[in-house]
């Protein structure tokens, strides 16, 4: 059996070179990324250092260790994050912080946090220069490991393993499949076999859509008429983007409309899914602070499992609706005054709830316990993983940034995927987003701990982003053989106008595409309700608008209005009930406003802000004050002179409050005061 060993970048080639080989039932075939054949190479149970493990070594060392200049911003949400990315870069580039330290305060900083982390990490976790020199020593094995090596769909490698790879050129047959890609100089002159051939030559088309919302939808509208159409497959057609972030909520929303099967191959937020959004709502309760509305939704969320279970169905009906409950004193108040008979199933539960509310009262300082307690699966995996990304007291930010794999299955479905990753693998299909002139190509950006005066960017990362998006767009139409679709938006999402991409330059002028255009082919249902006005028209939910349009414009009283019949049980049960001075004074003024409020249950939208809510001892304590403060001043006013009256009254009826912003106290504006002096 002939082995043979193909390095592919990302997941969606390494799959789809893995589908191919089963396909056609080449066995001895492996797929890996380079840094896996290093491993291989390297022997015993050396490895690549895990993106999750660095993370979990870098927070465990920020707080013991001394960083010199970054100590100050050692603890900070998202110096994880930054770490890691730096510390990526060095290794990829080869860069010896440890000799380099004297050149600057920052790389002493980086040194030492590098020396932190390597003791941390497990044995067998190396640097990838560690892996290429220990891989390098044990060439003699790579014949018997890897038969034939291809290289596919790989532009560029990272300067830490071009060494090995020339050196295993050397050892047995490295072919390097470049096609109509760009080739490294480095290469040129070694014993890699380049294997080029020409450029494709696409139908190329492109379009100004209104904005990037209006991108995504005629993007789906133009997968489902190619799939519609039998003219491609779903695994044929790919929609990139340099930065696919910025489309991510809209495709995630017009996924689950249109019913396709869209891929995302950089993954998806966790919190798109209900376990991620389970593990954000305990992580609004330690942040935040406990509210009623916060504990509803997790109750929600958790639907029964974990501390909840305990409790009987409809416990919430306990919670006073208007209350806000959002603090301390006023959860024991509530659970002071409950009664078995305010439980559904009539048994005081008062005491379970009560040891709820305390463990989610202890904030982020028991993370750990507190999430072990309530969660579990998915959600507890997301809520361990998020502590390992950053700091307890942030995460709710951390979670929030998380992401995840798709479940979709990427080599049958449409994908949605960054430009880099379909350079690495073509499809026949293809359509870009986002050519505007500041969305690609994207600008160089500084590395956040390592900037450019400290290390050039052609040196710790050589290849920039901008050049990346450049190669990356020229490499894409090289490759797609069928059509190329290139997209811009005419506004950002405040509506500034948005200037087009140099890399249009060359093609075709773009077809101008109003938002409100009749399409030729809708994605969904909603689409083509909204497309044809007839088709709407006569559906019961359009009927029904159009009848309520009509009645309002009448003199009748009609159902619309609030006609009901006679006796009905709504109302007749609200009536039943205990009334009070507002629900009688609401009954007699305004009886459909009653209807609505207290027989349907119909509540206007809650402000984001909280308002005071007091018992009625509270609420009588402040207003007997405020009576007796009045008073006292009539009093002082009567026994001034008749001249300095008004002056005295309007001084003194103004009192003092505190300032928002300094803190000192102020007075308030004249004009809304001067009327009780007065």
């Amino acid at each position: 059996m002939k082995r043979q060993t193909y390095i592919a970048h990302g997941r969606l080639a390494s799959r789809e070179i893995r589908l191919d080989a089963a396909r056609n039932q080449r066995h001895g075939v492996q797929v890996m990324a380079f840094e896996q054949l290093a491993a291989r190479l390297a022997g015993g149970f050396a490895q690549a250092i895990g993106a999750e493990t660095l993370r979990d070594a870098i927070q465990q060392a920020l707080p013991e260790t001394n960083l010199g200049e970054l100590d100050a911003i050692k603890l900070l949400p998202g110096m994880v994050g930054a770490a890691a990315d730096t510390l990526h870069k060095v290794w990829r580039t080869g860069i010896d912080l440890s000799e380099r330290a004297g050149d600057h305060p920052r790389l002493a900083a980086m040194a030492t946090l590098e020396e932190a982390v390597l003791a941390r990490l497990p044995s067998s976790m190396l640097r990838p220069v560690d892996l290429a020199s220990n891989a390098m020593a044990r060439l003699r094995h790579a014949p018997a490991l890897f038969g034939e090596i291809e290289i596919v769909g790989i532009s560029e490698l990272s300067p830490c393993w071009r060494d090995l790879l020339l050196a295993l050129a050397r050892t047995l047959p490295v072919r390097w499949i470049a096609g109509p890609r760009s080739v490294p100089a480095w290469l040129e002159g070694s014993a890699v076999q380049i294997l080029r051939s020409g450029p494709t030559t696409p139908q190329v088309e492109a379009m100004s859509a209104a904005s990037g919302y209006h991108e995504a939808i005629e993007a789906l509208r133009w997968a489902r008429e190619l799939i519609a159409s039998g003219t491609a497959k779903p695994s044929e057609i790919a929609i990139a983007a340099a930065a696919p972030a910025a489309y991510d909520n809209e495709f995630m929303a017009l996924r689950a409309d249109a019913n396709i099967d869209l891929h995302f191959v950089h993954s998806v937020r966790v919190v798109t899914t209900r376990d991620g959004q389970t593990a954000a709502a305990l992580a609004d309760i330690l942040v935040r602070g406990l509210s009623q509305s916060h504990l509803r939704r997790l109750a929600t969320l958790l639907a029964g499992s974990g501390p909840f279970q305990v409790l009987p169905d409809g416990w919430e009906r306990v919670l006073p609706p208007d209350a806000p409950l959002s603090s301390a004193d006023a959860w024991e108040r509530l659970l002071g005054s409950l009664t078995p008979d305010r439980w559904p199933d009539g048994v005081d539960h008062g005491a379970k709830l009560r040891a709820i509310i305390e463990k989610l009262s202890r904030g982020t300082d028991d993370a750990e316990e507190i999430g072990r307690a309530f969660l579990s699966g998915g959600a507890l995996r997301i809520w361990r993983k998020a502590l390992l990304a950053g700091s307890a007291a942030a995460i709710d930010v951390t979670i929030d940034s998380l992401r995840q794999e798709d479940a979709c299955e990427a080599c049958v479905s449409v994908a949605w995927m960054p430009a880099s990753a379909l350079a690495a693998s073509p499809r026949k299909f293809v359509r870009l987003l986002g050519l505007t002139s500041t969305g690609w190509p994207r600008r160089i950006a500084e590395d956040r701990l390592l900037s450019d005066h400290i290390v050039p960017v052609g040196e710790l990362d050589p290849l920039p982003v901008t050049a990346a998006d450049r190669r990356d767009f020229e490499t894409i139409l090289c490759t797609t053989t069928d059509q190329v679709v290139l997209s811009r938006a005419r506004r950002d999402n405040e509506g500034r106008l948005l200037g087009k991409s140099p890399l249009l330059r060359g093609h075709p002028e773009p077809r101008y595409v109003r938002r409100n255009r009749r399409p030729a082919h809708v994605m969904s249902e909603t689409d083509r309700l909204l497309a044809r006005a007839t088709d709407f028209g006569g559906s019961d939910q359009a009927r029904s608008a159009a009848e309520c349009w009509r009645d309002w414009q009448r003199a009748a009283v009609t159902p619309h209005d609030g006609l009901i019949r006679a006796d009905h049980p709504a109302v007749l049960g609200a009536l039943e009930r205990v009334q009070s001075a507002s629900s009688l004074a609401k009954l007699l003024r305004n009886p459909l406003s009653f209807t609505w409020s207290y027989a349907l249950g119909i509540r206007a939208p809650e402000s984001a802000e909280e308002a005071l809510v007091l018992d009625a001892r509270q609420s009588g304590n402040l207003l007997h004050e405020t009576l007796d403060h009045a008073v006292r001043l009539l009093e002082a006013q009567e026994a001034l002179p008749a001249p300095n009256r008004m002056r005295s009254s309007r001084r003194s009826s103004r009192p003092r409050r505190l300032s928002r912003r300094s803190g000192r106290a102020s007075r308030p504006c004249r004009r809304s005061w001067s009327g009780v002096a007065r």
